[in-house]
């Protein structure tokens, strides 16, 4: 992907001691036109990569609870009920931060949202490492459960934002590559490292997994970087009516290279007044996400997310479990795990190679169906390492198919004055279903063994299919011919629309 127009003589970042240059305006068609003009250049690429590193801690966060929990019984008697519930708990603190980060990020902006999740998300990994029992360490997952819940969501949103309408789709699943793919991959495979060879040298099981949370927590380093250098969405400052900044900011986008925020820049005019959308000044207008549109949208979205997100994470939780029930050591289970989860990265691949050939509702759909299928397989063949490892890993592909295409599906259904919120309370619904359903899924496992597990898991992905079909398309269509809110006020510009 290459820029459509990358002016060389350009400055890049921007702020409130940028010049407007004398060059006669260059929005024709609105700002949709005008990042469809820019296309994709360096700094998009950086933006990408800074905000896929926060999910890439994100998705090694999530996945650390099944793997250490024979340290956590080591040092506090923790079982798997309890285990279950830290998971809960830490899942609630995210569906808290998600809300929360989301209508921060919907008022002060997206970079500002995004710097403060990593600040506190660091927190409460190095409190996590200290904990000196079970209800503190509890206390400190909330924590972390808070700093991560809108690192996904915001960052999906900025991302929505800034790219190019024949790119959105496809740069926002690919995020999942970095973050649900190879996080997912290569989180099993550090925990593997840390809890087996590593194990004695960290101080052995009672002492390894806090080693774990202190090496998880490095994305502290990331904060200076976002805040210095990410530049602002140029949707979010023109739907507060700031359209020189709106213009600094894709500015920078077509400039191709990043300097501190609030450096001096001279700056291309973009965007005008007559761009500025309807619902510009608005503070966040909860108002807007009860609308009878927007109620289909997160009920269907909403839905879906729910069991695929639930899904994936009670497997995610239960998985190491399950295979040191049927005889395997904790070593070879995390083994196992890491190797199905290479069908995650396969998947969320998958899901960014046809973000932008298919629609978001067919391939959801059919993820959906093809995902409950490999479920009843693993449910009824899996017998052996082989079949274990296939099947488990033909369940991730569609699990992370599903995840990545939801995740880019989302911000796109909603207005750019409510967008990181609406995003939030979509995703967040999938939040509480990954807290709710590994607790429901401890005594379907108790009672009716793994294929109990997968059977549960088939009949949600049938739900996911169904709830799909209610969504709006959203392929090749910008996010203000979704969106009718975001439409300039002007008439002359909404005509070249």
């Amino acid at each position: 992907m290459s820029s459509d127009h990358v002016p060389g003589e350009l400055a890049a970042s921007g702020g409130a001691g940028a010049a407007v240059t004398g060059r006669p305006p260059a929005a024709t068609g609105g700002l949709a036109a005008a990042m469809d003009r820019i296309g994709w250049t360096r700094v998009h690429w950086a933006i990408a990569l800074m905000v896929l590193a926060g999910m890439f801690f994100d998705a090694l966060e999530q996945d650390t609870t099944g793997a250490i929990i024979e340290g956590l019984k080591a040092s506090f008697g923790m079982d798997t009920a309890d285990l279950a519930f830290l998971n809960t708990i830490m899942i609630v603190g995210g569906l808290v931060g998600r809300l929360a980060t989301g209508y921060l990020a919907d008022r002060k902006g997206r970079r500002y949202a995004l710097a403060f999740n990593l600040l506190l998300y660091t927190l409460g990994g190095l409190l996590s490492a200290l904990a000196p029992n079970e209800f503190f360490l509890q206390i400190t997952r909330f924590i972390v459960g808070v700093g991560l819940g809108g690192e996904f969501t915001v960052g999906l949103t900025l991302v929505a934002e800034i790219v190019a309408t024949k790119y959105r789709g496809t740069v926002a699943a690919s995020l999942n590559i970095g973050s649900g793919g190879v996080g997912n991959f290569v989180a099993f495979g550090l925990f593997f490292i840390v809890l087996g060879p590593l194990n004695g040298v960290l101080g052995g099981t009672d002492t390894s997994w806090r080693w774990l949370f202190v090496m998880l927590a490095l994305p502290a380093l990331l904060v200076v970087v976002i805040r210095r250098y990410m530049p602002e969405s140029p949707r979010f400052l023109l739907s507060k009516g700031r359209v020189q900044e709106a213009n600094a900011a894709l500015t920078v986008l077509a400039s191709g290279r990043l300097t501190r925020h609030n450096a001096p820049l001279e700056v291309t005019t973009y965007v005008t007044e007559a761009d500025i959308p309807e619902t510009a000044h608005h503070k966040v207008p909860l108002r807007a996400l009860a609308t009878r549109s927007s109620l289909r949208r997160t009920a269907a979205i909403g839905l879906a997310s729910w069991m695929s997100f639930g899904a994936q994470i009670t497997l995610l939780v239960l998985m190491p479990t399950i295979l040191v029930a049927q005889g395997y050591s904790i070593s070879d289970s995390l083994a196992f795990t890491m190797v199905m989860n290479f069908g995650s990265l396969l998947g969320a691949c998958a899901s960014a190679y046809l973000a932008g050939r298919v629609g978001r509702k067919v391939v959801t759909i059919a993820a959906a169906v093809l995902g409950c299928g490999a479920a009843v397989a693993f449910a009824s063949f899996a017998n052996g390492i082989a079949l274990i490892l296939v099947f488990g890993a033909t369940f991730q592909f569609f699990a992370l198919l599903l995840n990545t295409t939801l995740a880019a599906w989302s911000p796109e259904i909603y207005p750019t004055n409510v967008r990181a919120l609406g995003t939030s309370i979509a995703n967040g619904i999938g939040n509480v279903s990954g807290a709710v359903m590994p607790l429901l899924a401890v005594p379907v496992f108790m009672a009716f063994g793994v294929g109990g597990v997968f059977i549960m898991l088939a009949i949600m992905y049938v739900l996911l299919a169904v709830s799909a079909g209610f969504a709006p398309e959203t392929l090749r269509r910008s996010l203000e011919d979704i969106n009718p809110e975001d439409r300039a006020t002007s008439p002359l510009t909404a005509d070249h629309r």
